[in-house]
C-alpha cells in the first residue's frame, strides 16, 4: 500500500490522525510500515512516514486554475432567451 492509496482507502483525517501518531511516537522518516485491518504495522514493503507527509500535503494543494469559477466573472448576467426568438 502506498501513502496516497491509504489516504484514499482512509480518508484525509485519518492519515493526519496516524501522521499525528507517528510523530509523537518518534518514527524515523525511513521507517516502512502498512496498514492491515485498520491497525498500523511495521513493514518491510508499505510506505515510509515521509510519504505519508508528502501525501498529506499533496492533498492540502488546491487547483485553483481548473476550477470553472475562476473562468467566470461575478458579473456575468444569464440572458434566457424564449423558443422563438
Amino acid at each position: 500500500m502506498i501513502a496516497k492509496q491509504f489516504i484514499r482507502d482512509h480518508g484525509l483525517e485519518q492519515a493526519r490522525n496516524l501522521q499525528g501518531m507517528l510523530k509523537n511516537l518518534g518514527c524515523p522518516d525511513d521507517m516502512k510500515f502498512t496498514v492491515i485491518n485498520g491497525m498500523w504495522h511495521r513493514s518491510s514493503e508499505g510506505f515510509r512516514y515521509d510519504d505519508l507527509c508528502a501525501a498529506i500535503a499533496d492533498q492540502d494543494r488546491t487547483d485553483y486554475v481548473s476550477d470553472i469559477r475562476n473562468h467566470i466573472a461575478p458579473t456575468t448576467v444569464i440572458i434566457e432567451r424564449g423558443e422563438h426568438e
